[in-house]
């Protein structure tokens, strides 16, 4: 008798007592699942948006750090050897290259959107731009050597012979690049026999388009950062990063030719007054702020660029109340949806112009 009690099974009750205990730890494991995954999804948008946020600016500093680079033997020139170009030209003059009278070349660094006559090929070269937004126009000459011209890409050829006819030849026609270097001798005599070195042309515009796929089938409505390069003497548009909402761009100008910038302004193709933040600099150095936007535009020696990153998919239990201060007189936000944001900056200096001046 004491035997079968001793093997008898759990009762009714204890049963069930097993039962709720283990849906109880089932539905707390269960939870913390879910939060779990909630906390990833969230760390990889987050991730995602930091990453795209900090890529767009790496792009960007770089080209502004490469901007005015045209060749080894790039002169110093004064201001005036600089032109206004049209950044979706295609023909030499009106692009900025010219040997006569004097040499010419495209501004480093320049805000065509920001000018007072805004080139017309913008609304049609650069389609679904933002309203509002500011473009960014970097040029230079590519870091790399080119050994034969493709025919269809332009280049730069440098002088390097005082004998040459010109200084520069920009062209996609090989029979034009006739210039030459020193030969490496003791004395360096020009020779026939050493061909100035071709570098490809570089010209980029930045700007933020209200989508990534504009048209057709998968067509969004994700705002991208987009550049418009010049490739095989035509402007092809294409996406660099999404989920870029604004870019703001401020440039440090050079007013007393030392190489730094003494001020920060949002236009320099504002001649209309001196801008209140260049007002002190302007009457120390005696700087005619007035007299040219080119000249402005050609004292660009840094750019600061903030720009707001956003995330691609939104969080509903978000709601986002923040401003966000890109350094403009009004603040962006708060934009009411379910979008997580944030704000990247840095300031990229343009060598080519204030690195030159600093060693004069």
């Amino acid at each position: 008798m004491s035997h079968a009690r001793q093997q008898a099974g759990m009762s009714l009750i204890e049963l069930m007592i097993a039962v709720a205990i283990g849906l109880a730890l089932l539905a707390g494991l269960s939870s913390l699942y879910v939060s779990t995954s909630k906390a990833r999804t969230e760390f990889n948008k987050t991730s995602e948006q930091v990453e795209n946020g900090r890529f767009a600016l790496q792009s960007i500093t770089r080209d502004i750090e490469m901007a005015g680079f045209y060749g080894r033997t790039s002169p110093t020139l004064a201001t005036s050897g600089y032109a206004l170009s049209d950044p979706c030209a295609a023909a030499p003059a009106s692009m900025g290259f010219s040997t006569t009278p004097t040499l010419t070349v495209p501004l480093p660094v320049y805000g065509p959107a920001l000018a007072a006559t805004v080139p017309s090929c913008l609304a049609t070269t650069l389609p679904n731009m933002r309203a509002g937004a500011e473009v960014l126009t970097v040029s230079y000459a590519s870091g790399s050597v080119t050994a034969t011209p493709s025919g269809t890409e332009y280049y730069l050829q440098r002088s390097g012979c005082e004998t040459d006819s010109v200084s520069l030849v920009y062209s996609n026609t090989a029979s034009a690049f006739t210039l030459h270097n020193k030969a490496a001798v003791a004395g360096g005599t020009c020779s026939t026999s050493t061909s100035a070195e071709l570098r490809k042309y570089v010209e980029r515009s930045y700007y933020v388009a209200t989508c990534d796929v504009c048209s057709g089938t998968g067509a969004d409505t994700t705002p991208t950062l987009k550049m418009a390069e010049f490739v095989n003497g035509a402007i092809q548009v294409s996406s660099l990063v999404t989920g870029i909402e604004d870019v703001h761009y401020s440039y440090g100008i050079d007013v007393d030719n030392n190489g730094s910038p003494d001020c920060y302004v949002d236009n320099p193709s504002d001649t209309s007054a001196v801008p209140p933040a260049c007002a002190t600099a302007v009457a120390a150095a005696s700087y005619a702020w007035t007299a040219s936007a080119t000249a402005n535009w050609a004292n660009v020696t840094a750019v600061r660029v903030n720009l707001l990153s956003r995330n691609l998919d939104n969080t509903a239990s978000w709601t986002d109340t923040r401003t966000y201060d890109l350094g403009r007189a009004a603040v962006n936000g708060p934009y009411g949806d379910h979008y997580k944001r944030h704000v990247y900056g840095t300031v990229a200096r343009v060598w080519n112009t204030g690195g030159v001046r600093e060693n004069q």
